[in-house]
């Protein structure tokens, strides 16, 4: 899947308290074009009304639902897999963010892998048949902590519509990062933009430098994603709208 250029968005999940009509108001002043809405608080499984309401106000701002933070977990919540579905198509989305798992790759066994990548593989056909894609959060605690275990996992799955939602890993450094994001770049669909050291948050300014190599990598691999801001260093107007900027600048847009 390519898109024709690089765009800015934001995870709803960055302003929890918010309601979806202050996060949509909040988002048009900032310029951003996508939002990612969150299946825990903002737009809930199964809740199909509100899907719809969210949908349309985000729309009729001039934004989009590109993707789907469903927080959903394969194997273990497979039987909430029809509502998720049916929530992201209510809503617009035509991607649905998934985790892998509730352990790590270091602390999963072969046979948890199998099962995990069968369900995966029957997921995904369901995604398929209505014409969306799934997309794994790059995140620890799950099997797709690692680049090499992503990959792994997608190739077992062995369905084409399933990609990555890369990010930074924070406990590491620049070089890790970089070198993670360039062995999945051709699977990344859309990136989680943030600038954390450990548990710390900072300005996205912060780390400029690091962020530059990082959209070189998808830059010179042809691939034009969305960048979605998550986690400012706090919750408010300022934030946003500060980061908003840093990261527009840094894409040139």
């Amino acid at each position: 899947m390519k898109n024709e250029r690089n765009t800015v968005g934001i995870v709803s999940v960055t302003f929890r308290p918010k309601s979806p009509e202050e996060i949509i108001s909040l988002s048009k002043e900032a310029g951003l074009e996508e939002i990612e809405w969150g299946g825990d608080i903002h737009v809930p499984h199964g809740d199909i009304e509100r899907a719809r309401r969210v949908g349309e106000a985000t729309r009729s701002a001039g934004l989009s639902c590109g993707s789907y933070g469903s927080y959903y977990r394969v194997p273990a919540d497979s039987d909430g897999f029809d509502d998720v579905l049916a929530t992201a198509e209510a809503l617009g989305s035509d991607s649905v963010r998934i985790w892998a798992g509730t352990k790590g790759s270091a602390d999963s066994s072969r046979d948890e892998r199998r099962a995990l990548a069968t369900a995966l593989s029957r997921d995904a056909a369901a995604a398929a048949k209505k014409g969306m894609t799934l997309s794994f959060e790059f995140h620890g605690g799950t099997l797709t902590d690692s680049a090499d275990s992503a990959l792994s996992l997608l190739d077992e799955a062995g369905a084409d519509n399933i990609f990555l939602h890369w990010q930074p890993n924070q406990y590491k450094d620049v070089e890790y990062n970089v070198k993670s994001l360039s062995f999945v770049k051709e699977r990344v669909d859309r990136v989680h933009v943030f600038a954390w050291e450990g548990d710390l948050r900072l300005p996205l300014e912060n780390h400029r430098a690091a962020w530059e190599r990082y959209i070189a990598v998808l830059d010179g691999a042809g691939q034009n994603v969305p960048y979605l801001l998550e986690f400012l260093p706090s919750e408010d107007r300022e934030s946003l709208m500060r980061d908003a900027r840093s990261i527009k600048n840094l894409l040139k847009i």
